[in-house]
This record gives structure tokens, C-alpha cells and sequence, in this order.
């Protein structure tokens, strides 16, 4: 043991000696320093066009739309005898296929409309009526148009997990408003739809969006989770396979008759979203690659994937499978390497090397560096290492010392306007280091948020990430005043206040134990420090009851056979007012005001206003 011990001394020794341990000068493992005076993600370009809508974009930005196989018009795109893609409803296809009994659709679209519109285009194509035999969804994101499809004895396929996934994605839920208006920075909802600031493509919703009729229907014919199974729906043969991309319910189809497979987000022409700047669990790349296999053992000739163009031909199917899987593999394996050699988060991005033909021009939604970071912390959490992390300053007193080691606001401010001004990418990233850094001592700076505007616009222009041009541009807008919402201007923290703020039908139509997991996320536990309080509650027409303990400044919410002595009963209505703050009811009121006492609401729009009749808060 002490033989060991001294053995591995002296190597730790050699290696310092040699300079081991100073990769980050010199490169490592066979990866050579860049050569520019200033690195910067690849998706970023100085060179820049105007779309026709006058949008300031890349290339690549401009070019996404084809890249997703959308079309200019709306079709029924003929792919083979008795296959059709259906296009020009978005950033999302639908199929249908001719089956002996009848046809098989797969995916309904985002809407009743777009169904309707999607039924008459593809019948008006096949020059008849059509009955449809059979749906089967890839996943939840696209069967709002289910109800338009379903004839007399149409089966309904989907998922296990289908119908849950979709329930929780609008439930009444905590980190609703949060998520939500970061998709609305994400999608750019409130940008303008012509000149320099509009989206170049489709990867944006606008908020009519939102205003679509649903007619989904949650499936009857459930697809196992994580198995392989071998069907025959509609008089023809189908084998089904987990698809988890960007959800746990995603299947794929394979037609062994026709050698069609059928994918969800797994061979596209840009890289897989691993991460999404709005937010969401982590997609992790290993459950990706794995179910590829199954994809890749198929040797389809024809390949529809519900985020893409038509593929045909063995080898242009498999090329396109490899690299669409390789990528995701590449970008995994590699920052798994890039931890293992002692390199953070952000610096295992900037190092990761793709070559160019998995790279070039494949980042028009998300973009590599994204991806390895939420990969690091997907592995081993946010600490990056460098222990100041552990007990920083707070954020707001860091901020204090850097600008005052920096000579001070107006010394910053200077820098700021300077480097915004001389352009390029490095000087308008900087001004957003900087502008970050004067707006947490002061959120109300005009120059720094005007600085912020021109250097988060400059960037957005010259990003081919969807993802990442949706937020510069949203940032420019609300520093400007100019994100606007009923033709009011708002910020993202007032969108954020307004999504997350569930209208009182909601919560009338929620369960008691939707609507208590709500509000267990509203204890402040400085209110609730050493306090105590049990009860049992119910709600009108639910025959829940549920024991509410507040115990550790917590909320523990658990079933209860029986009424205690100290019960609440009260209407949905009346509970809805409760956690919106409209007062206690006056049945059951001493442990709701008890209760009360406890609550932070700050995060819910002021008493008074409600998400279903008002606007957000003005900036």
C-alpha cells in the first residue's frame, strides 16, 4: 500500500513537472487552442440577410423551414403508392397511409382547423372520401385534430403514458408561469410578424396559437412503454418501438410491407434539441441513441420524421439516420470526455469539436453549446468545480464589487457603450456581461438597457439557433419597451406573473389535490417557522378527503379515510378564491386563516385581476 501511495506521488509529481496539469494553455488530447483573438460558438456569423418579411437573420435561419420539410402551400405530398405526407400546417407533418381496411393516420395536427384543412387536402389528393381505419399517435404534442379524424370504428392508438403527459402539461401547477413565459421568449409569441425583429421562420407561434380549438381524444389502444411490439392495425403490419426524444411517450412505426418508418424528432435535418432554452427535464442522450438502434436495424427505404423532409432510398435513409443519432451520440460522449479531463461546463463546450458535416449549418433550432452544457449538468450537476461556486457572494453584492473594481457605474457604463458601439461578436457579448452587471444594481439604467437592446439585437440577427434568436430578440424588445401584449408593453417577469396565475375556473375544474399541490408551493416558510397546524379537507362533488399537516415550515398533503374534528368543507369556487387570494371562506374559516398567515402570493397576480380578463402588469 505505501508502495502504491509513493508510486502514485511521484506520478502526480512527473505530471506537474511536464505541465500535465496545464492543458488549458496548450490544448489536451489531441484538441489544439483555437486561433481566434475571441472563440464563439459557430452558430454564431457575422454574415447576415433579410427575409421576406423583413426579418434580419443568417442563412441558415432563413433556410429552416426547408431544412423541416415545410412547403410553401398546403399539400398531400404522395411519397409512395398510398403514403402521404401532409404539409404546410407548421413545423409538424402528419401522415396517411392506405391500409387493406382502411387508412392509417398518424398524427392529427395541432387543431381542429388544421384537421379539417388536412382531411379535404389530403381527399381532394386521393380523388374520394376516405374512412379512416385507425389513428396512431407518435406522441401528445400533435392530436388536437384527433376528433376530425375519428370515423365509425376508427381504433385510437397511443402510448401508455400519452394521455398523462398531455393532462400534466396544463394542469394547475407551480412552475406553469415560469415555463411558459420562457417559451413565449423563446418562440418570439410577441415579436412583430414583419421588419428586422420578426421570426425568418416557422419555429415561432404567435398568439392566436394559443386561441385554437383542441379535439383530442385520449387514445383507447395502448402502446407498452419501452417495448418492441409487432401489431396489425387496419390489416397491416406494424411494429412499434420507444421513440423518446422530446417526450417519454414518443413512439416510432415501422411498415415492414412498404419499409416505411415513421419518427418523432429522431432524424432531422438539425441537431436534436438535448436541451431547449425554455426549460424542461433533461432529455438525456443515452435513452436517445439506445432507442435509435431499433431505428437504424430496420433499413427503411422511406423514412418520414414528423420535423422533416422526405427521405428515400436505403442509403439515404441509413446516412441520414447515422448522422442524425451520431450527433447526439458525438456531443454526449464528448463532453462526458471534456469532464473527465478536468474541464467545466462552459469550457467543455467551448472545446467540444464536431467536424463539419455533423455541424455546419444544423443548428438552426438549438445550438452545441447548449446541448454539452445541459449534458455536464445532466451528469454531474451545476458544480463546475472552482469552489467560490460553492458559497458565492450573492448576486447582487458580486455585482457591486465587480463594477466597483472596474472603476465604478459610470466606468462601466462607458465600456458598455463602447464595445456595443465598435460591433462585432465578442464586443456584443461583452456589453451583455456588462449591461448584466449595471442592471443588477440598477433594473431602471437607461443606458444600460438601451446598450442591452443593440447588443442582444446585434446577436439575434446573427444567430442560426431558432432557440436563441427567440430570446435575444425578446430581451432587445422588453428593454426597449417595445415587447408588446394587447399593445401594451410588458417584460417577461410580468408574462411570467400572468401565465402563472391559474383563473379561478381552472382551479374550479382542477381536483382538491391539484389544487392543494398548488398551493403547497406557496408556504413562505418565514411565516410558517415553528408553527403547526392540521386539518382535513374536501371540496364540493369530490368525495376526496385529504389531511392537510403543517409540519417544518412544510405541507404535507396525505389521504384520510375520515372527517377530523377540525374539518374544512367548501365549494371548488370557494377554494379557488382561497388560493387566489379573495379571502377566507366564511365555512371552515379558522384553519384556512390560520393557514393564510402563512401564504406568499407574490408570485400571483395582485388581488383583483385575474389571467382570464386583464394584461400583464405594464414595465
Amino acid at each position: 500500500m505505501r508502495q502504491r501511495l509513493t508510486t502514485i506521488i511521484t506520478t502526480i509529481a512527473l505530471m506537474m513537472g511536464v505541465g500535465f496539469l496545464g492543458y488549458a494553455e496548450e490544448g489536451f488530447a489531441g484538441i489544439t487552442a483555437g486561433t481566434e483573438d475571441s472563440w464563439h460558438s459557430p452558430s454564431l456569423t457575422t454574415e447576415t440577410v433579410t427575409g421576406p418579411n423583413g426579418a434580419i437573420t443568417t442563412p441558415i435561419a432563413l433556410s429552416a423551414d426547408k431544412r423541416l420539410g415545410v412547403t410553401a402551400s398546403k399539400v398531400a405530398e404522395q411519397v409512395a403508392p398510398g403514403v402521404y405526407a401532409l404539409r404546410g400546417w407548421g413545423i409538424a407533418h402528419s401522415f396517411a397511409i392506405q391500409a387493406p381496411s382502411g387508412w392509417i393516420i398518424v398524427d392529427t395536427g395541432d387543431s381542429t382547423r388544421a384537421a379539417l384543412e388536412m382531411r379535404e387536402t389530403l381527399e381532394r389528393a386521393v380523388g374520394s372520401k376516405i374512412r379512416v381505419a385507425a389513428i396512431l399517435l407518435t406522441h401528445w404534442h400533435y392530436a388536437d385534430g384527433t376528433n376530425v379524424w375519428m370515423d365509425q370504428g376508427t381504433e385510437l392508438w397511443g402510448h401508455e403514458y400519452l394521455d398523462r403527459n398531455r393532462t400534466a402539461s396544463g394542469r394547475v401547477d407551480v412552475m406553469g408561469g415560469t415555463l411558459q413565459s420562457r417559451a413565449v421568449a423563446q418562440f418570439g409569441v410577441f415579436h412583430p410578424t414583419t421588419g428586422p425583429d420578426a421570426f425568418p421562420n416557422l419555429m415561432s407561434f404567435t398568439p392566436e396559437k394559443f386561441l385554437l380549438i383542441s379535439g383530442y381524444q385520449p387514445p383507447k389502444k395502448l402502446f407498452p412503454d419501452n417495448k418492441i411490439i409487432d401489431l396489425v392495425i387496419a390489416g397491416e403490419p406494424i411494429q412499434v418501438g420507444p421513440n423518446r426524444s422530446d417526450t417519454t411517450d414518443s413512439v416510432g412505426f415501422y411498415f415492414p410491407n412498404r419499409k416505411l418508418m415513421v419518427t418523432n424528432f429522431m432524424v432531422v435535418d438539425t441537431i436534436f434539441n438535448i436541451y431547449t432554452l425554455r426549460g424542461g427535464a433533461y432529455r438525456n442522450p443515452e435513452v436517445f441513441v439506445n432507442d435509435a438502434r431499433w431505428i437504424e436495424s430496420k433499413n427503411a427505404e422511406i423514412l418520414l420524421d414528423i420535423h422533416g423532409p422526405t427521405r428515400k432510398g436505403e442509403k439515404s435513409v441509413r446516412e441520414a439516420v447515422e448522422r442524425s443519432v451520431d450527433q447526439v451520440q458525438l456531443i454526449h460522449d464528448q463532453t462526458l470526455r471534456l469532464i473527465a479531463s478536468g474541464l467545466g461546463p462552459r469550457e467543455a463546450a467551448e472545446t467540444l469539436y464536431m467536424p463539419r458535416h455533423l455541424r455546419e449549418g444544423r443548428e438552426g433550432y438549438g445550438q452545441v453549446e447548449s446541448h454539452a452544457r445541459q449534458v455536464y449538468n445532466g451528469t454531474l450537476g451545476w458544480f463546475d468545480g472552482d469552489v467560490y461556486e460553492i458559497n458565492p457572494l450573492a448576486v447582487k453584492e458580486e455585482a457591486t464589487r465587480t463594477v466597483q473594481a472596474m472603476g465604478g457605474p459610470t466606468a462601466v457604463e462607458k465600456m458598455a457603450t463602447q464595445a456595443v458601439t465598435d460591433g462585432g461578436l465578442a464586443n456584443w457579448r461583452w456589453g451583455l456581461k456588462l449591461t448584466s452587471l449595471l442592471l443588477k444594481l440598477d433594473p431602471t439604467n437607461p443606458m444600460a438597457k438601451k446598450t442591452r437592446a443593440t447588443a442582444a439585437r446585434a446577436l439575434g440577427q446573427r444567430t442560426d439557433s431558432a432557440n436563441a434568436r427567440g430570446f435575444y430578440i425578446t430581451e432587445a424588445l422588453q428593454m426597449e419597451g417595445n415587447l408588446l401584449m394587447q399593445g401594451k408593453p410588458v417584460t417577461l417577469d410580468a408574462i411570467r406573473m400572468f401565465l402563472g396565475t391559474p383563473q379561478p375556473d381552472q382551479l374550479a375544474a382542477a381536483s382538491l389535490d391539484q389544487n392543494l399541490q398548488f398551493l403547497r408551493y406557496m408556504i413562505d416558510p418565514r411565516k410558517a417557522e415553528n408553527k403547526q397546524l392540521t386539518f382535513t379537507i374536501s371540496a364540493q362533488g369530490n368525495p376526496q378527503i385529504r389531511q392537510v399537516k403543517l409540519r417544518n415550515s412544510v405541507m404535507v398533503i396525505s389521504p384520510s379515510t375520515s372527517r377530523a374534528s377540525n374539518h374544512v368543507d367548501l365549494t371548488r369556487e370557494a377554494l379557488a378564491d382561497f388560493i387566489l387570494g379573495k379571502g377566507t371562506p366564511t365555512k371552515g374559516a379558522e384553519p384556512l386563516a390560520a393557514l393564510d398567515h402563512m401564504l406568499d402570493r407574490s408570485r400571483l397576480l395582485p388581488h383583483g385581476t385575474t389571467s382570464g380578463n386583464s394584461t400583464p402588469l405594464e414595465q
